[in-house]
């Protein structure tokens, strides 16, 4: 996918802020390009936000561990957020190019290992799209 120069700048600078840390920059760049092709960023924020929660969710399960206090809520919300977050996948790509959907059902929602740590490593980089925004938020 080529992507405008709106969405090239805008990913050049999530990835600044992020110290060079995207796991998926060409995947989060699809999405910005996608979402905003086709009217979807507020669909996209929210997924951004979700996937910030998703992060930090996973961070305190692995600290807690299976037996710590409160796991079996945080995984219930956990598990439920990223259903929600396959779903806002879904909205944002439907009406993508069929290269792009091929590739973000074959990376990130078929119901497998690799796709879950695909999808996490794609939370990563939209959690800093998340923190970009927030940094970059204007008052109006």
């Amino acid at each position: 996918m080529t992507f405008s120069k709106n969405t090239k700048e805008l990913l050049a600078h999530i990835t600044e802020a992020s110290n060079n840390t995207l796991k998926r920059p060409m995947d989060l760049g699809a999405l910005l390009e996608v979402s905003r092709q086709n009217d979807k960023q507020v669909v996209l924020e929210e997924l951004a936000f979700i996937s910030k929660f998703l992060i930090k969710t996973m961070e305190i399960i692995k600290r807690i561990g299976q037996n710590g206090e409160g796991y079996d809520k945080l995984y219930g919300e956990f598990s439920s957020n990223v259903v929600k977050s396959r779903e806002l996948i879904s909205s944002i790509i439907e009406s993508a190019p069929i290269d792009v959907k091929t590739l973000f059902k074959s990376q990130y929602l078929f119901l497998n290992p690799t796709a879950m740590e695909n999808i996490m490593k794609l939370y990563h980089d939209l959690s800093w799209y998340k923190n970009y925004l927030i940094d970059h938020r204007t008052n109006a």
